[in-house]
């Protein structure tokens, strides 16, 4: 086929990004994205239910358009991972990084990306590579690899060579740099108080050293106002854009994140937002539908292809962002036969990988107590609290377990508490820490509101019971908040082979050395 006879419409199709609600797309967004020739689709967890049902999702989507479309997700591994245990989800980047071992982001990025392929899911929006400058950062914590710019280097780098091994393409995120934010951008316009000179040393480092090992690169919604207008996030910023590609050399394709985000509809119209993204430097723009749906995602189509056709937006860069998407879909095989996947494959043959690399990630920090091993014969009770994922208000905590379902399996004699964040310690915990031989109290903490309402009710626990044993499952930095604790562990997560890595340590079923 032709590529350069197709129709604007089609051409400026190939640069959208879209997502949907639900574990099927309607009919109006297939036939939307069809006529239109949309050029990449995003699946999340929303998306999924079953391995045979996201194998039919896949299989529906390569069908669509004249161009096959690529599929994306954020498998980042640990915390971020779209589909439950199914499919490979190894540790989060922090727990690689623990690890001391970079080739273990290798296996994970290689493990990982096996499994998103077999899926039919053609690339993966990772690695982060956002330099956690600020603990008290409620978006990246241990998403990112560290708060040291050579190790999120180390480790990204050969996570995306596990991704490239496995067929899968990469993407740096969050440029210019999220680690140091104190607000999210799903929430509001973070602002970050750093000049130009200081980024390129510290936040931009990743991305000197890696661009040019990555085919894609997504922004940010972070403003610095020292660097650009106030109000005016990175992803729209054509100084940010320059810096990409003329002094650290990006020459692949750059994509904003979600347009969707309230740092950016809370201050543009659609009109600037698609005028912006493309001043900003952007080869795809992103609309997840996760908050404003379909009639956001035909008003942005609508409004790009008749910024062109006004002359507001010139055609030639269209056409060269149509030209390096077509290079990308060549170079993974878009442009021959369609992706269709017949029968379920194997999933997680890397498991005792996983597992093995989740061992070396937990980290005793403290064992004051000489704790290790717990006998499985003695009397425990668990203490958790309901679940905040990063970007939830606490109103709409979860009530879920991380530790029961594995604990279960190890110990006969066993009770849970599942603690509310919306209140101090229950009456009735006094009494729980003195029923059982050992207490184990897992605080999991993705920003520091939920750290601090966790750290006062331990700090309560603390007086009653000295020898709790408590295990990060979040961010590993709540110590700051007990630092008189005896027995303290990170898993930097709650994936099962993070869990599972826990109680054996914790069993001394395998001794850390």
């Amino acid at each position: 086929m032709n590529f350069k006879n197709l129709p604007l419409e089609q051409k400026i199709g190939q640069m959208f990004m879209f997502g949907f609600e639900g574990k099927k797309p309607s009919a109006e967004f297939l036939d939307f994205a069809k006529e239109n020739n949309i050029g990449f689709f995003i699946v999340f967890h929303k998306n999924f239910s079953s391995l045979r049902q996201l194998i039919s999702l896949t299989n529906a989507l390569h069908s669509v358009g004249n161009i096959q479309p690529m599929i994306f997700t954020d498998q980042e591994g640990g915390t971020v991972c779209q589909f439950d245990e199914a499919l490979s989800t190894f540790v989060s980047p922090m727990g690689l990084a623990a690890t001391e071992n970079p080739d273990y982001a290798f296996e994970a990025g290689r493990g990982i990306g096996e499994d998103l392929k077999k899926a039919g899911i053609d690339g993966n929006l990772a690695p982060v590579v956002d330099v956690n400058f600020n603990h008290d950062n409620p978006i990246i914590g241990i998403r990112a690899f560290s708060d040291n710019p050579e190790i999120v280097v180390n480790f990204a780098e050969k996570f995306i060579e596990g991704l490239h091994f496995a067929g899968i393409p990469s993407v740096l995120k969050h440029y210019p740099g999220h680690g140091r934010a104190s607000e999210d951008s799903h929430i509001s316009l973070p602002k970050i108080d750093i000049d130009l000179d200081t980024l390129k040393k510290t936040d931009l480092i990743p991305y000197f050293k890696l661009a040019n090992k990555s085919e894609l690169i997504m922004s940010s919604h972070i403003n610095s106002p020292n660097i650009e207008k106030k109000n005016i996030p990175a992803t729209f910023s054509d100084k940010f854009g320059k810096i990409l590609r003329e002094e650290i050399g990006f020459k692949g394709i750059y994509m904003t994140d979600c347009l969707e985000m309230k740092a950016v509809e809370k201050n543009f119209t659609v009109e600037e937002i698609v005028l912006f993204s493309i001043k900003g430097g952007a080869d795809i723009l992103v609309s997840s539908g996760y908050r404003r749906g379909f009639e956001f995602q035909k008003e942005l189509f609508h409004t790009f292809v008749n910024l062109v056709k006004t002359g507001k937006i010139k055609r030639e860069r269209v056409e060269n962002s149509f030209e390096k998407i077509i290079n990308l879909k060549e170079k993974y095989g878009l442009l021959s036969e369609r992706k269709i996947i017949k029968k379920i494959p194997l999933f997680r043959e890397n498991y005792f990988t996983e597992k093995s690399i989740a061992i070396s990630s937990v980290k005793i920090v403290r064992d004051n107590l000489k704790k290790i091993p717990v006998h499985e014969a003695k009397s425990i009770g668990i203490i958790e609290w309901e679940k905040v994922p990063s970007t939830i208000p606490i109103s709409k905590a979860s009530k879920k377990f991380y530790l029961r379902e594995i604990a279960r399996k190890i110990f006969p004699n066993i009770e849970f508490k599942l603690l509310s964040l919306k209140r101090a310690l229950p009456p009735e915990i006094p009494e729980f820490l003195y029923e059982y031989d050992e207490i184990i109290v897992a605080p999991f903490s993705r920003n520091r509101e939920t750290e601090i309402i966790q750290g006062k009710m331990i700090n309560e626990m603390l007086k009653f019971r000295k020898d709790i044993i408590i295990v990060s499952i979040g961010n590993p930095y709540d110590l700051r908040n007990f630092p008189q604790a005896d027995e303290y562990f990170c898993t930097y997560g709650f994936r099962q082979v993070q869990i599972e890595a826990f109680f054996d340590i914790l069993t001394g079923k395998f001794v850390k050395k």
